[in-house]
């Protein structure tokens, strides 16, 4: 197939494009990398650019074994399993009633809708989870704002009204109830989108770091996100931390410095969400194009 003068220019642009992308987004990172796991000298002489030097391990040793990172790590698991299960059920039937007709739905449906564009503002939402719910330091404070999403739910019910009637009412007539039709029918029938917005959820409540500053003051509820913030732009080091530091110069071994830490926190942070990604990457797509292109 000979292509065109206008065809090849357009494929030059496009590779070009997607390379300096990619770049912008790589280099970045193997800079990290490289800072996280260079010795004292090299950075001291900020002569680290995308290769390491010196090979120091001591600060990811450090972060691994530190109490806080560990329970970090726990916290975050958690939340995120919770987050994303409980948001997808309440979302997942949300929808599905609003498929349906029944009274009031107009009014229920603007009442809904109307959450996505106006809040109760900031100050409000602190003492409604403080002062009446009494949820400050617990693990709720996290979970429960988090559990309904109104654009999830328009969405879902898109895809839900999509599936041709006769599916539901044949298991209708067989005698399924409602939920027996919502999760052996209608959750099958949309299992893409359901997985992408999953992702969605569960990437969201990873990198989610606000409400703990506002609401968590034991260190022992921290999420990662919060645990590298603290590290990252208040410069803080746990106490674990300044004590293999101290030693370290008390002995005259230092081979690394602060800016180690905070780029080493920085990977083990990132790094379990860049090897899920690319497993659940096909579930995105998919459930991007559900809908749009007709069978």
């Amino acid at each position: 197939m000979i292509k065109s003068k206008s065809r090849i220019i357009f494929e030059v642009f496009n590779y070009t494009i997607m390379i300096l992308f990619c770049m912008a987004i790589i280099l970045p990172f193997m800079h990290i990398i490289s800072v996280s796991l260079s010795n004292r000298e090299a950075l001291i002489k900020m002569n680290v650019s995308f290769w390491p030097k010196g090979w120091a391990f001591q600060a990811y040793k450090d972060i691994l074994v530190d109490k806080i990172f560990l329970r970090a790590v726990v916290n975050t698991i958690l939340v995120t399993i919770c987050v994303t299960v409980l948001n997808l059920v309440i979302d997942i039937m949300a929808a599905y009633a609003f498929s349906k007709k029944f009274y009031g739905k107009s009014f229920f449906n603007y009442y809904f809708v109307i959450t996505m564009y106006f809040s109760g503002g900031l100050i409000p939402f602190y003492l409604l989870v403080t002062k009446y719910l009494h949820l400050q330091n617990t693990y709720f404070s996290l979970i429960l704002p988090a559990l309904v999403n109104v654009f999830y739910i328009i969405v879902i019910r898109t895809q839900i009204q999509a599936i041709p009637a006769s599916l539901t009412e044949a298991a209708i007539i067989d005698g399924a109830t409602q939920s027996q039709v919502l999760f052996r029918v209608v959750v099958p029938s949309i299992i893409p989108t359901i997985a992408a917005i999953g992702m969605f959820i569960a990437l969201g409540t990873w990198n989610s770091w606000f409400n703990v500053m506002i609401f968590i003051n034991d260190n022992k509820l921290w999420t990662l996100q919060y645990f590298l913030r603290k590290i990252v732009t208040e410069k803080m080091l746990t106490s674990s931390m300044r004590e293999s530091y101290q030693r370290m110069l008390e002995l005259g071994t230092v081979e690394i410095t602060p800016e180690n830490y905070q780029m080493a926190a920085i990977v083990l942070v990132a790094l379990p969400i860049v090897c899920i990604y690319p497993f659940v990457q096909k579930y995105f797509v998919k459930g991007i194009l559900v809908g749009s292109v007709k069978e």
